[in-house]
């Protein structure tokens, strides 16, 4: 009996780990499996990090590495409403999301949490940027962009690709 304990107590977490396919153990610059809360535009969500002590780990604010959607505080109509698209856009993504990682995970300049969010394997960058929702930015002086005319494409879409 106590043989079969100890076999099922050493395979079993690899059969869990198996049934899902997916690894969810964490790194330096990754954190696997996180779980989405809200986002507050575009490119700035909030998450919880499972296995990470909750000073750390919860309710944790975390930018999108590499683009910059419209602002939905603003006088500007034409900002706010392309804010507004983009932020139904990440949370339609994000609650119909099987899983979520987090990957390079740095420090901006303004001591922001920045990361390439990948949600169900596809970089939420990419998928922005595709719909017209955000602009390539690095962390420089942002551009005057005209959010009137920045999202009018024929293929632009507020659905999920």
């Amino acid at each position: 009996m106590i043989k079969l304990c100890v076999v099922f107590l050493v395979i079993f977490p690899f059969l869990a780990l198996a049934k899902d396919g997916s690894n969810c153990d964490h790194s330096k610059t990754e954190f696997h499996c996180v779980k989405y809360l809200k986002n507050y535009d575009g490119d700035t969500i909030t998450f919880n990090i499972p296995n990470v002590h909750p000073l750390l780990g919860h309710k944790i604010s975390v930018r999108v590495n590499g683009v910059d959607t419209a602002e939905t505080k603003t006088k500007n109509p034409c900002e706010k409403a392309a804010g507004r698209t983009a932020r139904k856009y990440v949370a339609n993504l994000l609650k119909h999301a099987k899983r979520v990682d987090l990957l390079n995970v740095q420090r901006g300049k303004y001591f922001r949490i920045l990361a390439d969010v990948i949600i169900d394997g596809r970089n939420l960058k990419d998928l922005l940027l595709d719909q017209r929702l955000a602009y390539s930015y690095q962390g420089a002086t942002k551009p005057k962009i005209d959010w009137c005319q920045f999202g009018r494409s024929p293929a632009t879409s507020t659905t999920e690709p």
